[in-house]
């Protein structure tokens, strides 16, 4: 799409609708300036036509006209008219006069002075028709006798022309003189959206901080609180992106000063039996490591969601819970746990598929890593009115009431003995992967002293 000022899309939308509006009133202009010019001149024409009506007479049915050379007086200054007269008897007979020179039908018989147009030998003109009474019973016919009188229009269409050019000049002066005023009025306008722009511009690449709205038009103002809110979320992202990598950063380091010394202490050693148990010692931590690399990840991406999953597909929860708990049965077995699954209902929710098995992976390995031998890890999914609850009770030592808000935050672990190893990421992980599924994590005492997680996701009903 082309870009635009919007000036230029001020301009488009008022100048078309203000040549149209200049168009209808010249139309106007014209014609009310033709109305005048003929009402001025119909006076005229008015007074010639009674003036002849009042020099005929009639006596034992002799008529006589007596024409006034002041009834054509008045069309002789400025363009010359040609000018038309005719006295009609009560016979239908001209008396004197142009023999052809008729009235309108809608003239006729109409008893006071009419005036119209029509076309006489090929030219318009204005035609006057009077009726009088004479009051001669030796008229045949009857006593009324019709004077007609016309003229051309040329001068009348001159001068209402001559009017309406100098209207429409005094009309144009004035567009021109509005559209000046407004664009200066744009021009004023957009001043402060322009020292916005230079606001912006002048910022440096790390500043954040709010735009002013001082001086902000009040219809620009949502735009810079909406920028605002905006700004507001990156800063927050952005610190916590900081924050995120200095916590990666200085929990790194211990692994890798673990490797480094596994490292050193493997080549000193010659007996193949101690090499390999130090080997063995490095493969751990490596897998740990691994282990929290991966963690590091998927909390990264749960939390560029901000809140928000984009592409959602509808997911089956409880068969998403059965496929990770059979991928994770051997790690179980190894520890003598026994997993059991309870599926209570159709749970089924939208969102990413990838994020949602992280999420229940990261549940089911915490709750088997910290479970001691021989004990019993339940999943369970279900529906709870216009949720999808996934739970995940363990046996293990749980987590006391004043730590669990704690334990979401990254690399947070509860110092206590016999804990089981890992990276303080895996709850965190969840509940940012549940919160960009508009979902809920709570911990809650399991029967018998363990913890109990509970997810819950707005469900998802098919066709609804």
């Amino acid at each position: 799409m082309r870009e635009s000022s919007l000036q230029q899309r001020v301009a488009r939308w008022l100048l078309p609708p203000l040549l149209v509006l200049v168009a209808i009133n010249a139309a106007m202009t014209y014609q009310g300036a033709l109305d005048a010019v003929n009402r001025a001149y119909d006076r005229s024409l008015s007074a010639s036509i009674k003036s002849i009506a009042e020099r005929i007479h009639s006596l034992e049915g002799e008529i006589s006209v007596d024409v006034p050379y002041s009834a054509f007086e008045v069309f002789e200054a400025g363009v010359q008219e040609r000018v038309y007269y005719a006295v009609i008897g009560p016979d239908g007979r001209t008396v004197t006069g142009y023999d052809d020179l008729v009235p309108p039908p809608a003239l006729r018989d109409q008893g006071a002075l009419m005036l119209g147009d029509t076309t006489y030998r090929g030219n318009t003109v204005r035609i006057g028709v009077y009726r009088k009474r004479l009051y001669d019973p030796a008229l045949s016919g009857g006593d009324f006798i019709t004077v007609v009188f016309a003229e051309t229009t040329e001068s009348r269409v001159t001068l209402a022309r001559e009017l309406f050019l100098d209207s429409i000049r005094r009309q144009l002066l004035l567009v021109a003189l509005g559209a000046v005023m407004l664009a200066m009025a744009l021009t004023s306008a957009f001043k402060p959206l322009i020292r916005l722009r230079d606001t912006v511009r002048a910022r440096q690449e790390d500043d954040l901080s709010p735009m002013d709205r001082a001086g902000i038009p009040t219809e620009v103002q949502p735009l810079i609180d909406a920028i605002n809110r905006h700004t507001e979320r990156l800063s927050a992202m952005l610190a916590a992106r900081r924050r995120f990598f200095a916590d990666a950063a200085h929990q790194i380091r211990t692994p890798l000063a673990v490797l480094t010394t596994q490292a050193e202490y493997g080549q000193r050693q010659l007996a193949p039996d101690e090499m390999r148990r130090t080997f063995q010692g490095l493969m751990g931590t490596i897998r740990s490591t691994r282990r929290m690399a991966d963690q590091m990840l998927a909390l990264s991406h749960a939390e560029s969601a901000e809140g928000k999953v984009q592409a959602k597909q509808a997911v089956a929860l409880s068969r998403l819970v059965r496929e990770i708990a059979l991928e994770l049965a051997p790690v179980a077995l190894d520890k003598h746990i026994a997993l059991a699954f309870e599926e209570g209902g159709a749970a089924c929710i939208q969102g990413d598929p990838q994020m949602l098995r992280e999420l229940v992976a990261n549940l089911i390995d915490n709750a088997i890593r910290y479970s001691p031998p021989d004990t019993q890890v339940e999943l369970a999914t279900r529906v709870e009115g216009d949720e999808a609850v996934l739970s995940v009770c363990d046996q293990g030592p749980g987590i006391p009431v004043e730590e669990r808000d704690k334990v979401f935050q990254r690399f947070y672990r509860i110092l206590a003995p016999n804990k089981a190893p890992g990276s303080g990421l895996g709850l965190p992980i969840v509940r940012e992967i549940a919160l960009a599924h508009g979902g809920t994590v709570q911990l809650e005492t399991a029967v018998g002293g363990g913890l109990c997680v509970r997810v819950g996701f707005p469900a998802y009903r098919r066709g609804a």
